[in-house]
């Protein structure tokens, strides 16, 4: 099975490859920094989505609003947007 965004008959050189691997791992950095400079940023107790009241050292106050975060963090990343 081809990678996502990849033909399945498109054949890569070596460089290619190697490329393309550096561009993913890139990507998953920088959405790794947006997640932690976003939870970084929020007042503890204090949910990192949507600003309700949580626990004193949670980031989010529910698995609901983080995997929202995440994801429009996801989308922000792919459109080049900041990552608040």
């Amino acid at each position: 099975m081809a990678p996502e965004g990849v033909h399945p008959d498109e054949r890569l050189g070596v460089d290619d490859m190697a490329t393309r691997r550096e561009e993913e791992f890139r990507q998953l950095a920088m959405r790794s920094q947006a997640q932690r400079a976003a939870a970084e940023s929020a007042e503890p107790g204090t949910c990192a989505n949507c600003g309700d009241r949580c626990l004193p050292l949670a980031v989010y106050c529910d698995p609901d609003c983080r995997a929202d975060h995440e994801r429009r963090l996801r989308v922000r990343a792919r459109q080049g947007g900041a990552a608040r």
